[in-house]
């Protein structure tokens, strides 16, 4: 078996190939005038969304990503579960830490909420990218300790019970 006949390397191809070919409803198809977010202050310059210092004058517009958590739906959906609970606090802090690195370069990247449930936890954003980098973290951190399922919308990743 070679790398590229891996289930994983399968399954991030498959992620792959559902990113390109998937359109978002909540991001202009055209360029539209210089705006700014009246929300998040996030500024749109040529069909680029970053954070800028405020130009004054600018027409305020609400950012898909702010238009997606008001309206509650998320891009992709991370689901966690499993044996997760011993590993909860870390898996937490890895969320913020990339979080933070991702929302700083990519402003419509982010994290809308984190539902915590009796037996998962689910992970809602308003990207497909900081998913796929959430899922990379936690991949490279327990590498043969997960079983990652990807769907369209939705990438599971179950921790297995470790062996006694």
């Amino acid at each position: 078996m070679t790398v590229h006949d891996s289930p994983r390397a399968f399954g991030y191809a498959h992620a792959r190939r559902a990113g390109r070919d998937w359109v978002d409803a909540y991001r202009l198809q055209e360029k539209m005038y210089p705006a700014v977010c009246p929300k998040c202050r996030a500024t749109e310059w040529q069909g680029r969304w970053r954070w800028d210092e405020g130009v004054p004058g600018l027409a305020p517009f609400l950012c898909p990503a702010c238009q997606r958590i008001r309206d509650g739906v998320p891009a992709h959906v991370l689901e966690l579960t499993g044996a997760l609970p011993k590993w909860w606090t870390e898996v937490k802090g890895m969320i913020g830490n990339v979080e933070r690195r991702e929302t700083c370069e990519h402003p419509m990247e982010r994290v809308m909420k984190i539902e915590v449930e009796a037996e998962r936890v689910r992970v809602l954003t308003t990207g497909n990218h900081i998913a796929r980098q959430l899922t990379a973290a936690i991949v490279r951190r327990f590498r043969h300790g997960v079983r990652l399922t990807f769907a369209t919308h939705v990438t599971r990743i179950e921790w297995l019970p470790s062996p006694p």
